[in-house]
């Protein structure tokens, strides 16, 4: 038996990644074309399905798909924009739906056994808020277990032999192979801006709450925190945004603030270059990169703070050490519920990661779920104080390109820091390894998530430059 020698194509289905890529026209810079009549979202759906159609097979960013609804949203959408009347700046988009969240006609599974089959009828109130702007939703993107346990069957597009990322990561893999502009994905850890890093898009996680997350697979209510992941800013903002302009944030926080469209890019005057436990695990060519990209940031005139030349920077930099095994003991701590009551009536059906996750959890105490309560809460001080003399900050979004094999999503050490503060982060395409994409992570600060993207955006097009 002779096996079919596979093409460059198969292994490596989108190409090679190149950082100094110009992104795509963003779906909101479509919205014109839609009035006039040049373009229809029926059409830009049809592209979206196509490439579903030649991409899904290999990637398997999807965990289901209902293209009859989405052709049915799209036509109702393009009888809108003919008749001048669209819903909202995002009607007609397509966007990919992590499958922790609730659909009403949709399943969701949770790649779990446990939730086979299983459908809420009710839509999460960021789906819900979707709909209510006239986007379309042509299916649920694979998920980890739970976004937290065993991986599922999605690829990197850029290598099918390597991971995608997680939790979040067939939204990242469809938004990488242009199967929708633009997907929802979580993060209580890193599962937002890791896997879109991996697969070289836009990853943006809000500030904590900023986004409802009723009817989302609750993980660590401390931590998880809803965003998005899109082949461009002004798409990954513009859903963000009107989601928070629908259903808020998470009660009690009033929701996402800033502009509808993207914020002008600005120039900072002052960034702080952060290293964290991180940088240990980060190799030559990685480093190299990293640090000629800030040399030409600092050659343009911005300041670079970091360990060496601040002392405030310094002492965030120690309170950061260890901070995976305090973020780590939060989010463990709160997810005995509902991970127990799983482990208890459906014994057998929680993986052997998730079963061992669990059973570190319910081993843990309350002293030392509250010890690692206070130290986050000094860590946010200090991040707060920061915002004195700083614009924000920048550092890597993983430690290198994304690990072969699909099982280990990744090193999370540049990922779960920023998710313990609370504040806003987003990853830009703008690094590469070996013609594999690895992301420029901007921060910011709580409650100030358009000061960071105006940074960020300037940021993204110097890198360009």
């Amino acid at each position: 038996m002779t096996s079919k020698k596979q093409s460059a194509d198969d292994i490596h289905p989108i190409g090679v990644f190149d950082p100094k890529r110009t992104p795509p026209p963003a779906f909101v810079d479509r919205v014109p074309a839609f009035l006039n009549g040049s373009e229809t979202p029926r059409g830009f759906l049809e592209k979206c399905l196509e490439r579903i159609g030649a991409l899904e097979p290999a990637v398997a960013a999807f965990a289901h798909l209902d293209v009859d609804a989405a052709r049915a949203e799209a036509d109702a959408s393009t009888a809108r924009y003919a008749a001048n009347r669209p819903l909202s700046p995002i009607d007609g988009c397509p966007v990919g739906v992590k499958d922790i969240i609730e659909t009403a006609d949709m399943p969701t599974q949770m790649n779990s056994p446990i939730f086979d089959h299983w459908q809420s009828n009710r839509d999460a109130a960021c789906v819900f808020a979707l709909r209510h702007g006239g986007a379309v939703v042509p299916g649920k993107t694979v998920t980890t277990e739970f976004a937290t346990g065993a991986s599922g069957p999605t690829r990197n597009p850029y290598d099918l032999a390597r991971t995608p990322g997680g939790s979040s990561s067939g939204s990242a893999a469809a938004t990488a192979a242009s199967m929708v502009p633009v997907a929802l994905g979580t993060q209580t850890a890193g599962s937002i801006v890791r896997p879109a890093a991996y697969c070289g898009v836009y990853g943006y996680k809000p500030t904590h709450a900023a986004l409802n997350i009723g009817g989302i697979h609750p993980l660590s209510l401390s931590h998880d925190t809803l965003g998005t992941i899109a082949g461009t800013m002004a798409d990954a903002w513009a859903i963000a945004h009107y989601i928070a302009s629908v259903v808020g944030g998470t009660p009690p926080h009033p929701g996402l603030d800033g502009p509808a469209a993207l914020p002008d890019a600005r120039k900072p005057e002052t960034l702080v270059r952060l290293c964290t436990d991180g940088w240990r695990a980060v190799d030559d060519p990685m480093r190299q990169d990293f640090e000629t990209t800030l040399d030409r940031i600092a050659a343009s005139g911005v300041r670079i703070l970091d360990r060496g030349n601040s002392r405030t920077v310094a002492d965030l930099e120690s309170l950061l050490e260890d901070v995976d095994e305090i973020a780590r003991t939060i989010s463990a701590y709160e997810r005995r519920w509902p991970f127990a009551e799983y482990a208890k009536r459906h014994p057998g059906q929680l993986s052997a990661m998730a079963q061992e996750r669990l059973d570190a959890a319910l081993a843990m105490t309350r002293g030392e779920f509250l010890d690692a309560l206070a130290r986050q809460s000094e860590i946010r001080a200090q991040v707060d104080a920061i915002a004195d003399i700083a614009d924000g900050f920048v550092t890597l979004t993983a430690a290198g390109p994304a690990p072969l094999g699909l099982e280990n999503t990744g090193n999370r050490s540049f990922q779960i820091f920023w998710t313990l503060t609370a504040a806003p982060c987003i990853t830009l395409p703008r690094l590469a390894v070996d013609g594999m994409p690895v992301g420029l992570q901007v921060l910011g600060f709580r409650d100030r998530d358009a000061d960071m993207m105006a940074v960020a955006r300037w940021l993204d097009d110097f890198c360009l430059s």
